[in-house]
This record gives C-alpha cells, structure tokens and sequence, in this order.
C-alpha cells in the first residue's frame, strides 16, 4: 500500500503545475525618439559596453585616481554589496527547498521508568538503556508550485538587489565626479577672488589719495571701503563651500576629511566637455540598472502571488528513516535492531478565518504596486534624460553668453577708472563697473560647473555609458 501510495505522489509530481501569474507587459509604449535630441547624432546601442568607465572620457588623470580609490574603499559601496551578497545567500536558501533534506540522529538514554505509571510492567527491565542511531530523508512534493515560486521569487529579489548596487554605484561615481569638479570650480573663482580683492584694495588706496588730494570725496572712500569688505567676505564664503566640498569627497572615498585634502586645482576655461548622445528612448530600459531591479521586483511579486494561491491546496510529503536502536549495545548491529518507516502525507488547510482570501488579496496588491512602481521609474528614466538634454543644450550657450559679458565688463571696468581717474564720473561707477565684472566672472565659472554636472547627470540618466 505504501509503495502505491509514493508511486502515485511521485507520477503526480511530474506533472506538477504552477499558480504564479503569466507575465505582462506594463511599460508605457517608448517614444521614437527623445524630445530634445534633435540636435544630436544617434547612437548604436551595440556600442554601449555595461560598466564602462565613463568618466575616463573627461581625460583628467586625477579624476581616474580618485576613481580607483573609490573603487577599494568607499563604504556606501561595499555596504550595497554586501546586501547584494545577502540576497543571493538567501536565493541560494530558496533553491534548497526544492531539494530533499537528510538528516542523522545519534542518541543514548537509560531511563527509569515510574512504579506508578500506565506503562509500567513487571516484566521489563527497569531501568533500561536506549541506543539508537538512523538517518531520515523528507521530502516535499511540489505539486502547485509553492517552493519553485519561493524560490523565483528569491531569484528575483538577487537580481533586483544586483540592479540597486549597480544604480548605486553609479549615482556615487556620478557624485565623485560633480564634487572633484565642484572643487575645482571654486578653486577657479577663489583665484577670481582673490585677484579682485587685490583690485579693491588697489581701488581703496587710489580714492584716499585723490581724496588726500582733493581730488575725491569722504563718499568716495567708503564706498570703495565698502567695495574691498563685499569681496572678502565673498572670498571667506568660497573658501567655506570649498573646505566643505572637500570634506564630502573625502567621505565618499572612505576617508576621514583630516587624512587628506584635494590639492588646488583651478578648472580652466578651456575644459573640453565629452560629447554624450542619448541613443533610441528603447535601449534606455536595457542600460539603466534601476530599471532592471523595478523589473525584477515585479518578477518577485508574480511569484509571491503563485506562493499565496498555493495556500488553497495540499500539501505533499514523503518521509522515510532508517536505523538501529537496542536497549543492548552488544546487540546494536544484529538483525532485529535494525528498524526503517516509509511515511507519504497530505495536509491542507479547511478554515483559516479569511487568512488566505487576505494573502491572495495582499500580493495581487503587491503585485500591481510593483508593476506601477516599474511603470513609474521607466517615465522617470525618460524625464531624467530630456531634462538633461535640455540642460547641456541651454548651459552651453549661457556660458558663451557669460564668457562674452565678462569680456564687456572688463572693458567698461576700464573705462569707468579712466573717467573716475580724469573727475568726470565718481567711484560708484568705478564700483558698479567692479561688481559687474566680478559677478560675470564667477557666474562663468558657476555656468561652465553646471554644464558638467549636467553631462555627468546625462551619462548617469543614459545608465552610465554612450557612444563614441
């Protein structure tokens, strides 16, 4: 009867079907092309490499370094992956419920047995010893589903852990390379700084002597007084944002701000930016990690909807063990001492109080919540790259806009000391003409940063490659 029976669980195991949902498409239909890329070549997406370095093409050897350090010793990115070497342990652990368990059990007892107990006799020996040692294999038929849907479920949380790392990574290179750049920014407008306070403080002296002189007045001189303070208090400013930009470059390459600071590094005017092209909006969903883990984490919740619906069905199992036990150690090995049971069954579950109509309900939930969240990231994904498409398309004509009013306002700084020095004009045209010129200056500086960062944003958007 018993072998029947394990040869009925076993031909229906065979034949086991599964619960889980069928895959669906729930992504928005992709645009032909992106909205602000006309003015841009297309790329072939076969020249997109997964986990390229980037940033290799900004050309600036310190930047790679800094790279490399980033690579042995950031703590936000071993942190991502060990919690993606957790998921895939717990993956693994999955898996292993498909398979059968074999356990061994070694035991000795001596008991004695109560006088005054049901299972008393006068004919057993008492007290008595126990030695028993045998293994046992169970098994769990997978019939509907259940642990194969556990398991893909744990596959896909593996997968979508490795999509977050990834995403991470490439968020925290996108942000050691606006911070070393950020750097040297304000290196740049510090220089720009200094060298007008200098100016100032040339200006200051100029109207007390043409005051001294007669030649200026008291107001002439507090104003160019009041000229010098403006800047250097814009000069401690910068050197504050400077030393704090420092500090999180630091901590982002896993060091203490004391143990080290970047060395002044002006950005030259002449930077030359790498030139970035979008591709087709469709390849956008092959490159960007963080859409792969939505999509894996829609995967999971399919699967987590196979494991509730199972919850309506029998549960198989086959047991089997054997062994040996004696009350005698001499006679553990002969032939009566050994002992073995076969043991198949079905358990399922009659009344639970609406617990599995709720889980049902729960994951169904779960998993148009996933498929949203999925849908969502893709959108985000598109707007991510249209806005900063649009961004290095309007910041490189504001900074040819900004380079141009630097030049005017220099000339016409030059012009105003001319007519101050000649009595024709007084020193607040002198100050007006310093305060335009310092401000298209720094606002240069400002604008060629932010054209960086926005190419750094769009390589990041693009999923951290593009074509050459």
């Amino acid at each position: 009867m018993m072998r029947r029976l394990a040869l009925v669980v076993a031909a229906v195991s065979l034949g086991a079907c599964t619960l889980t949902p069928p895959a669906s498409a729930p992504l928005p239909t992709p645009p032909d092309h992106f909205l602000e890329s006309a003015n841009w070549i297309v790329a072939d997406p076969a020249h997109d490499v997964p986990g390229s370095q980037w940033w290799t093409r900004f050309e600036d050897p310190t930047l790679n370094a800094l790279q490399d350090e980033f690579s042995a010793a950031s703590p936000s990115l071993k942190i991502a992956l060990k919690r993606l070497e957790e998921s895939r342990e717990a993956a693994r652990a999955a898996a292993g419920s498909l398979w059968p368990k074999l356990g061994l059990a070694v035991s000795a007892a001596r008991t004695r047995t109560s006088a005054e107990a049901p299972a008393y006799s006068t004919n057993r020996a008492n007290p008595i010893d126990d030695f028993a040692a045998g293994t046992a294999v169970s098994y769990e038929v997978d019939v509907f589903g259940r642990l194969r849907a556990s398991a893909a479920s744990a596959r896909a949380l593996a997968d979508a852990a490795a999509g977050d790392a990834a995403a991470l990574e490439l968020s925290l290179r996108a942000d050691l390379v606006n911070d070393y750049f950020q750097i040297r920014a304000l290196d740049a407008q510090l220089d720009v700084l200094e060298q007008t306070v200098k100016a100032d403080e040339r200006a200051l002296a100029m109207t007390e002597n043409l005051a001294a002189s007669g030649g200026g007045t008291p107001s002439d001189v507090a104003q160019a007084k009041a000229q010098l303070e403006n800047t250097r208090a814009q000069l401690a400013d910068t050197r504050l944002r400077r030393s704090q930009a420092d500090h999180a470059l630091s901590v982002l390459l896993g060091r203490a701000p004391a143990n080290g600071r970047q060395p002044a590094n002006p950005l030259a005017a002449t930077l030359k930016l790498p030139s970035v092209t979008p591709g087709q909006p469709s390849t956008l969903l092959q490159r960007r990690p963080d859409i792969a883990a939505a999509q894996r984490r829609v995967e999971s919740a399919r699967a987590a909807v196979g494991i509730a619906r199972s919850a309506y069905f029998p549960v198989f199992n086959l047991g089997a063990a054997i062994g040996r036990e004696s009350s005698r150690r001499d006679s553990w090995f002969v032939s009566p001492a050994r002992f073995w049971s076969v043991a198949p069954s079905m358990a399922v579950t009659l009344l639970d109080g609406g617990q599995r109509r709720a889980l049902n309900r729960s994951a169904l939930l779960g998993l148009e919540e996933s498929t949203e969240i999925y849908r969502k990231t893709v959108l985000i994904a598109y707007q991510e790259v249209e806005d900063q498409l649009a961004a290095v398309i309007e910041l490189s004509a504001a900074q040819a806009s900004t380079e141009l009013s630097a030049q005017s306002a220099e000339v016409a700084l030059t012009h105003a000391v001319h007519r101050y020095e000649a009595g024709a004009s007084s020193f607040l045209e002198v100050a007006v003409a310093q305060n335009g010129l310092l401000n298209s200056r720094l606002a240069a500086i400002t604008i060629q940063y932010r054209r960086i960062a926005a190419t750094t944003a769009l390589v990041r958007a693009l999923g951290g490659n593009w074509a050459s």
